[in-house]
């Protein structure tokens, strides 16, 4: 394990994946034995499932509930029902809901269903902000610098809103839908400025194929083309690094 900071932001850089998550599952636990009415910020993709899975095994051993904790997802795809298979609300039943006592009043996701998604979008914005903020946000990484569905070009500022995905965020997520085709286009996504106003931040991101979205976050200054270059800004920002994604910062 290597520890880091660069340009503001801690980088712990570690040997593998397992204990990558660790860590991040330990910086979860942490907060919540602080403050068992935490409001978590949570991702969804590939790199989130190991993380939920050891969350499942440990969470009981580690004598932590989930029972009192408020939870935002990032994200979700526009013109999906819940229900869908592909849809993040299955997911995240699928993944964490429904092997932790959470009480699911308490777990939101956008809706991505709704029939004005403008309006949804800002209802989340308001319902976040009614909250009290997030305490801790939990971050993946796409391959262009994106985070949640927050594409190159979008606005610091921005709040919770509806975007249009990427070519390569379509291709990218392909392979969970069976082809491009059947990927919804839009989704609805926290902003880059509600991200930045969690307290806290911890972005995940293994694997070579994340090392050059790594790379140009440290390269490439501050800057609206890598998303993730506007965690920067934030006073506590950690990222948790394999070192395939770390290939080319260390």
């Amino acid at each position: 394990m290597r520890k880091l900071e660069i340009d503001g932001i801690r980088v712990i850089v570690f040997d593998d994946t397992k204990s990558m998550i660790a860590e991040a599952v330990s910086y979860l636990y942490d907060v919540l034995r602080t403050d068992p009415e935490s409001v978590i910020g949570l991702a969804t993709g590939d790199t989130f499932i190991p993380f939920y899975s050891m969350i499942a095994e440990t969470f009981r051993k580690a004598r932590v509930s989930f029972k009192d904790v408020t939870t935002f997802n990032l994200d979700e795809y526009v013109g999906l029902p819940e229900d869908s298979p592909h849809s993040y609300h299955t997911y995240m039943e699928q993944n964490l809901f429904s092997k932790v006592d959470i009480n699911r009043k308490n777990a939101h996701l956008p809706d991505g269903s709704a029939p004005d998604p403008e309006e949804a979008a800002s209802e989340y914005e308001k319902l976040i902000r009614e909250a009290g903020g997030i305490d801790l946000q939990f971050l993946g990484l796409g391959r262009n610098g994106h985070i949640g569905f927050n594409e190159p070009g979008t606005s610091f500022d921005s709040l919770t809103h509806v975007t249009e995905l990427s070519e390569g965020t379509v291709l990218a997520n392909a392979h969970l839908f069976g082809s491009p085709e059947d990927v919804p286009h839009r989704a609805i996504t926290m902003g880059i400025r509600t991200i930045l106003d969690a307290r806290r931040v911890v972005l995940l991101a293994f694997g070579e194929n994340k090392s050059v979205a790594i790379r140009d976050t440290f390269t490439r200054g501050i800057t609206e083309s890598v998303p993730a270059s506007s965690l920067k800004l934030h006073r506590r920002a950690t990222f948790l690094l394999d070192s395939a994604a770390a290939k080319f910062i260390t």
